[in-house]
């Protein structure tokens, strides 16, 4: 076979392929410029119902529900009304979009108009470095590894129903759940003691979902000293750094000494 036939037989071959993909509805690459996938009224993304009057302006279906005149174009005052637009609602529904949390370690797509509502329970949403002058953010996972790398804090591992001591020092410590949940103790010394607040790192705010049981006993020379308390957990992304009113259990400094220890118990909140 000569060459140019060769070449000629490749070339059909590469055609009846690309066909093959088109039929098969395989998914190509495009670019688009996200903007003009929003209502150009409310600057929300364009959902399924969407209309548009007879020269081709869309509108949401929101934003035509408070049209005070819906068979008149809010853009070129067309008076011949709007009509469902499946072209455009076709579209929308075919363009996927990567999370804004990609770089935290999301890997979901979803629908333009559908990324938002994803986003707002993304478990890959950052959290935030609360210590002063440091800019980490990172998911819950990349800012443990932050603490513990970069900043050297202690850190420990549960299990949830188990109790564990850890020294009472100033300073913050790493709790890990055996689920991957993360939580901080902080420590902050005071002149009458030292206050400790327990909370939970999370990218979203919800409804408490974890309880802490702490507690402490002293004794010395014939001396005494029990406490105890539960409570349920803050949830924070440390956004603001570390809350300066969460404290939830407090030492006296008269039963403190350099090898004093506290009881940790975590628990689910249904438990």
């Amino acid at each position: 076979m000569s060459n140019s036939a060769v070449g000629k037989r490749i070339a059909e071959a590469q055609q009846e392929e690309s066909c093959r993909k088109r039929k098969d509805g395989a998914a190509t690459s495009v670019t688009v410029e996200l903007d003009v996938l929003d209502c150009p009224v409310c600057f929300e993304p364009l959902r399924p119902p969407i209309f548009q009057c007879a020269v081709g302006h869309l509108i949401c279906s929101s934003c035509f529900g408070k049209l005070l005149n819906p068979k008149k174009c809010h853009h070129c005052c067309c008076t011949s009304g709007y009509n469902r637009c499946h072209g455009i609602e076709k579209i929308i529904g075919s363009i996927q979009v990567p999370c804004s949390n990609t770089r935290y370690g999301c890997s979901m797509k979803t629908n333009y108009y559908e990324r938002g509502d994803h986003e707002t329970t993304c478990p890959h949403a950052p959290c935030f470095c609360p210590d002063t002058g440091c800019s980490f953010s990172g998911s819950t996972g990349m800012l443990q590894e932050h603490f513990i790398d970069e900043h050297k804090w202690p850190s420990t591992k549960f299990r949830y129903g188990w109790c564990f001591y850890t020294n009472i020092k100033e300073g913050i410590h790493v709790i890990s759940g055996e689920d991957g949940q993360l939580f901080l103790l902080n420590v902050a010394s005071e002149p009458f003691g030292c206050v400790i607040s327990v909370f939970c790192v999370q990218p979203h705010d919800t409804d408490p979902k974890f309880r802490c049981a702490l507690s402490f006993s002293y004794w010395k020379n014939g001396s005494y000293h029990a406490q105890s308390s539960e409570f349920q957990m803050p949830s924070m992304t440390l956004s603001d750094g570390l809350p300066r009113d969460c404290f939830l259990f407090i030492v006296p400094k008269f039963y403190l000494d350099e090898d004093s220890k506290i009881c940790v118990t975590m628990k689910k909140a249904s438990a």
